[in-house]
């Protein structure tokens, strides 16, 4: 929906605000390429998001403002498929690949779409890594469990989602 242009947050999320029949606005941003919030070395990874989020709700000038729920993917929606594993190891062929229970903790300098990168470079299929072609099969054959347990802030985004549908 916005197609990388953050600063167009509020005015989208404004628009389906107006709409009654509209439970809540979700967002659900990399962290790792969200360069408009400055962040030094010593910040926790808490911190991070919390200064994301809160750089995102700023956005809303709103009547209905807590219908918006920022959420962040940390540090980019391949940490899910680390955090699985499963279907990771079919694709790939490679039954080393294992589940990894902190795959939202990894850094910002190798983030996950590198490491996976290197493992579509060395397996056999001997290509690179593209978000379509192989992010699509990926997710459709992941398992829901492990990512909820691991990941946190998976977590908090399937709950919000979750809250705002039953209510």
């Amino acid at each position: 929906m916005l197609d990388g242009k953050l600063e167009q947050v509020g005015t989208k999320a404004c628009l389906y605000l107006d709409d009654p029949e509209v439970l809540g606005v979700f967002t659900l941003i990399d962290l790792y390429g969200m360069n408009r919030v400055k962040h030094s070395a010593e910040d926790s990874l808490d911190s991070k998001v919390k200064r994301v989020r809160e750089w995102l709700k700023g956005r809303i000038g709103h009547a209905r403002a807590n219908d918006f729920f920022p959420h962040l993917s940390v540090h980019e929606i391949e940490a899910w498929m680390f955090a699985e594993g499963s279907a990771l190891a079919t694709r790939l062929a490679d039954p080393g690949t294992k589940p990894d229970n902190g795959a939202e903790s990894r850094n910002f300098q190798n983030p996950p779409s590198k490491p996976l990168n290197e493992l579509f470079l060395h397996s056999r299929l001997k290509r690179s890594y593209h978000k379509i072609t192989d992010g699509r099969p990926l997710f459709s054959k992941m398992e829901f469990d492990p990512v909820y347990k691991t990941c946190r802030y998976f977590r908090e985004f399937y709950d919000d989602l979750t809250a705002v549908a039953t209510r």
